[in-house]
């Protein structure tokens, strides 16, 4: 992007150009993810010509070959078929394999167990880092359990995540039990009960080790969700950072409306 700067001014003096997250998408990716939104709000009927390359490039203001990679990953999930000859078609849009509610997240572990497998990056035990210890509410130093996994479904990864447990429950879980098991679910079979998560959710670029553990480019943007599990007592026992692919997971909340209160207000259904 060209800065205008005023007559006689240097480039050491120009200010930092700004950029926002989506400077760092693709525009490949930011195609794709506007042609797959149609796709699943049913633009394009299944069977029904969809427009031909020249025609996306013009519409996107991109070039034939942006568009082609960007129906290649809809061919590889198998919203489009392409035939030589005929054109491109939208297929029936299969629904979203990995979905979660805010009010009970314990909802999908079995669904995890069953349906996804999981593989481990690091294990290890040692001092927790400063924001996991903040999270916790450890002391700096203070001893812990950092699990490294990515998780995967029959048609790749999907999540990549980094777990961290304090003392005591750090010792509840070994690699040898963990196996595809979420951690949540190894420590409630422990007996430690999970009563509540705090949550926050945002949207990250993938990095470089991100990116090749996901199988996505570098600067794919990515969900990002920060959980604290607490126990009864209000006790944090479980630190988890997660990274999913957008296009692999959907994140679903159901709200009520709160008629006791003063004001407008949505509650999370439980």
């Amino acid at each position: 992007m060209n800065r205008r700067t005023a007559p006689g001014a240097s480039a050491a003096r120009r200010p930092a150009v700004e950029r926002s997250a989506s400077d760092f998408v693709p525009r490949y990716y930011k195609v794709y993810a506007v042609i797959q939104r149609r796709i699943r709000e049913g633009e394009w009927p299944p069977g029904t010509p969809m427009p031909t390359e020249e025609a996306f490039a013009g519409s996107f203001r991109v070039s034939r070959v942006t568009v082609r990679k960007a129906l290649a990953m809809l061919q590889d999930e198998r919203l489009i078929a392409r035939e030589q000859g005929r054109g491109t078609f939208a297929l029936p849009a299969p629904p979203r394999p990995v979905r979660e509610s805010f009010a009970g997240f314990l909802e999908n572990v079995r669904d995890f167990e069953r349906d996804t497998r999981v593989r481990v990056l690091a294990y290890a035990r040692g001092a927790l880092s400063a924001e996991a210890a903040a999270a916790l509410e450890q002391s700096a130093g203070a001893p812990g359990l950092r699990i490294e996994r990515v998780r995967s479904d029959a048609r790749g990864p999907f999540s990549y995540t980094v777990c961290h447990l304090p003392a005591p429950e750090a010792d509840l879980v070994t690699e040898e039990g963990l196996g595809n098991r979420t951690v949540i679910a190894v420590l409630e079979a422990a007996g430690v009960s999970a009563a509540s998560a705090d949550q926050r959710l945002s949207a990250v670029a993938a990095d470089l080790d991100v990116a090749r553990r996901l199988k996505v480019d570098v600067g794919t943007p990515l969900m990002a969700m920060n959980r604290v599990v607490r126990d009864p007592r209000g006790r944090p026992v479980e630190f988890l950072t997660a990274l999913y692919r957008p296009d692999r997971y959907e994140y679903r909340v159901t709200l009520s409306r709160d008629r006791e209160s003063a004001g407008p207000r949505w509650i999370a259904r439980i």
